[in-house]
Order: C-alpha cells, then structure tokens, then sequence
C-alpha cells in the first residue's frame, strides 16, 4: 500500500442471504449488493461514489467500516500505526480505528437521538473513547460548533429546535469531533433544500482543507458530485461499471449506464427539453 493512498479497496463483495417464507427459515439463496468491488482513495482527496437507489453505494460504504460484514475481500486503511486490512480485525481490535473513520448520515432528522441535547451528542463520541479527558469535552464540543457555523447557546436545546440543514451540521460536528482522517458522507446533502445544500457543501470543503481530511461522498445528484468531487465510481447492481476524473466521466463516458444518468439530468435552461435515453435500448450489462 502505497503512502500516498489512505484507503485501499479489492474485490469487496458484500452477499445477503436470501430466505424462504415459512414456519422455520431456510436458506434458499444468496444476494449480491456489491461485487468485487475495487478502488483507491488518495489522501486530502474526495471521492465521489454514484447510482441510482439499490445499486449498492450504502452497503459498500457500510462495509468499508464495518457496520455490515463483507463477504470477501479486503480493505486497506493507513492508520495511525500502520496500514491494516480492516477486514481481518475483530471488532474490539477495530475500536481504536473508529476515531480515524466516521460517517456523516443521510438523514439529519432520524440519525439524531431526539432525547439527547445537542452538547451530548456531539460529546457522545468522545465519551466512548477518551472517557478520561472528560473534563476537556465542553470546551471541545464548544469549539466544534463554532467550527460548523452554530452558535454555543445550542448546546443545550435538542434537535427539534433546528432546521434540516442545522441538524446536519450537528451531524458533521458529531462526526468530526474525533479529528478522523476519513469521512464517509452516505447522502449527506440528499435532505436539504438546494440552497442549504450549497451552504453545507462549501462548509464540508472549508473543514476538509481546514482538518486535512479524506471524503468518499455518495450521491445521486451527478450535479453535485461533479462540482464537490475529483474522482468519481458509478456504481449499477452492486458493480462498478465506470471510474475515473469527474470530468471525464461527465465529458466522455463509456459506459452505456453512466450515459443513461447524465442524460436524465436537466438542463438550467427551461427552454431545452429534458430527453433520458431509453433504457431499453441501452446495453447495461
């Protein structure tokens, strides 16, 4: 593994089993959601990762980190200590890696505990990890929130008291507290109204040049991955079907998926028709 990567994915597949109906369960199959999925990650760099609902972006991201168990391959990260197959670790092994991976949630509205004040959750992170500099998480968590663009008298309302696009920044917040080198961003913008939505990606691009982070940034918008993004993977049926410079995906795509998404994309003029390729016709593999 080269220095220069900080993430390092081969052929990783992740396979559900598939149950039939019935007083007692039995095993009848097995379902792909990603299949031998493989790519590099650069550090300081954000990588985007498209497909239409179901194509499999959220599981493999998932596992990347763990939360869902790959069925095979591997998966590379520079920590701290070293590079490590993240795969191959148990999971009281994976604890000290968790403060350099975090994920930033889709929905800002169910990924926040309403019971909780807003100065616990975001502490909530370093409680489980640094439980002995408790008497450092206030001003921590204090000097968070100003970094994300709330105010400290937020600390102690509960997310109902906020708008979309703030809970998402309290998300981020949560997310960051650890100082992690990698971020996942599972549709962290797929939410939010337009507007709030550039205001949190220019934010999510001033924290990354500010704390030297790596993003992998799934997405359904191609817009939005093309202006965030440098390189991109489409992903369709749990595959990666093209990757490469965001430009070059979008100016001169190869494959007949990826030409059947950036047709499907409007245009800022009113005036020309919005005309998607008919899938039929398309050889999509």
């Amino acid at each position: 593994m080269t220095t220069r990567n900080l993430l390092e994915v081969t052929n990783l597949s992740v396979k559900f089993p598939l149950l039939k109906r019935g007083l007692l369960s039995k095993q009848v199959g097995e379902f792909t959601a990603v299949d031998q999925v493989s790519f590099e990650v650069q550090r300081g760099s954000v990588l985007g990762i498209v497909g239409e609902s179901g194509s499999g972006k959220t599981t493999l991201v998932r596992a990347i980190l763990r939360a869902i168990e790959p069925s095979s391959g591997s998966v590379l990260f520079q920590g701290n200590d070293g590079a490590v197959d993240l795969c191959q670790l148990t999971h009281k092994q994976l604890m000290p890696l968790r403060t350099q991976m975090q994920m930033i949630f889709q929905d800002p509205f169910a990924s926040l505990n309403p019971r909780m004040k807003v100065a616990d959750i975001i502490a909530e992170p370093l409680v489980i990890h640094h439980p002995e500099q408790h008497l450092q998480h206030r001003q921590q968590v204090i000097k968070m929130l100003e970094r994300v663009g709330l105010e400290a008298d937020s600390l102690h309302r509960f997310p109902h008291a906020f708008s979309g696009g703030q809970r998402q920044r309290i998300g981020i917040a949560r997310a960051l507290i650890l100082n992690p080198s990698l971020v996942i961003c599972d549709e962290a913008v797929s939410a939010l109204d337009v507007s709030v939505q550039a205001q949190v990606l220019n934010l999510l691009a001033d924290l990354q040049e500010e704390m030297n982070l790596t993003y992998i940034f799934v997405a359904h918008d191609l817009n939005v991955v093309h202006h965030f993004c440098e390189r991109a993977l489409v992903m369709y049926r749990g595959a990666v079907v093209e990757s490469g410079p965001v430009d070059q995906i979008f100016t001169s795509p190869q494959h007949d998926y990826t030409k059947l998404l950036l047709s499907a994309i409007p245009s800022l003029d009113p005036d020309i028709k919005l005309a998607p390729l008919d899938r039929n016709s398309l050889d999509l593999g």
